[in-house]
């Protein structure tokens, strides 16, 4: 089921569902050392938040061509405002997959849906 009907990339407004959102918190670092006595001391940057889409544009072969041209876009990072959050942030696409699940006589497709990895380009949290 869908938790959305739009998605933001880069200022435009795409009217797909995201049918798949999964967030992950990950605490990064700017380097990670072990003691001789075994202890690890981290200098911590941050806590990025990711996450990993499903989308797709029911009944509008146009619009995911527009979803899927824009996400492979060759650029370092987009502006995103995902379907809950108040404001946008960097970050970047890959591992983008889609698959085709029916081609009609006329060449046309319909789609199974863009599944896609988004990275944080700086961290949500700062560490103190």
């Amino acid at each position: 089921m869908a938790v959305s009907k739009w998605l933001q990339i880069d200022g435009v407004e795409y009217q797909v569902a995201v049918i798949g959102l999964q967030r992950t918190g990950d605490i990064l670092d700017l380097s990670a050392n072990r003691s001789e006595d075994g202890e690890l001391h981290r200098d911590v940057i941050g806590t990025f938040y990711n996450y990993q889409l499903g989308i797709i544009a029911p009944n509008n072969p146009q619009l995911y061509q527009d979803v899927w041209w824009k996400l492979t876009e060759p650029v370092p990072s987009h502006s995103v405002q995902l379907p809950y959050q108040t404001s946008a942030f960097d970050g970047y696409f890959s591992s983008i997959k889609d698959g085709v699940k029916l081609v009609k006589p006329d060449g046309t497709f319909i789609g199974t849906g863009i599944s896609c990895k988004l990275t944080a380009m700086r961290p949500s949290r700062e560490a103190e």
